[in-house]
């Protein structure tokens, strides 16, 4: 099993930054190897919701499910996956910063198949990715204006 722990500080309030994070439907705009997600369940993002994604990494397209297993607003979630490639844990945790928003991302992830074979690889690659991803996170929530739960892009 392979662990990934990356942090960033975002000039955004606590708040903010998780409502963002946590709605699935504004993934693809921060994470560049998701091709979709699907939030399977009813109602709003809780204990027990289940998401669908699909993703795209090394030129490989795969399908992965998971569960929401910690909803603690706005200080932190966690997911276990319940289907795909690989089996999977991980976790977001806030903290605030005066006035700022430090955002946690955990991950323990142990690969089956293709990936089981090249587990650390991935993982290195995953890492960078994961680092790649936040930063894209920091960009676009520090650009935005208008309060979160109404993101439709920079030409809204």
């Amino acid at each position: 099993m392979s662990k990934i722990e990356r942090s960033v500080v975002i000039d955004r309030p606590i708040g903010e930054v998780f409502d963002f994070v946590l709605d699935p439907t504004n993934d693809a705009s921060w994470q560049t190897t998701l091709v979709e997600s699907q939030v399977l369940t009813e109602g709003p993002i809780r204990v027990g919701s289940q998401i669908r994604e699909v993703r795209r990494f090394l030129g490989v397209r795969f399908e992965l499910g998971y569960e929401v297993t910690e909803y603690e607003a706005p200080r932190r979630s966690s997911i276990k996956s319940v289907s795909g490639p690989m089996q999977f844990t991980g976790g977001y945790v806030l903290e605030s910063r005066d006035g700022s928003t430090e955002f946690i991302v955990t991950g323990d992830i142990e690969g089956h198949g293709f990936f089981k074979l090249g587990e650390p690889v991935f993982t290195r690659m995953a890492a960078r990715e994961l680092e790649a991803n936040l930063g894209h996170l920091k960009d676009l929530l520090e650009a935005r204006e208008e309060p979160a739960g109404d993101w439709r892009g920079p030409s809204a």
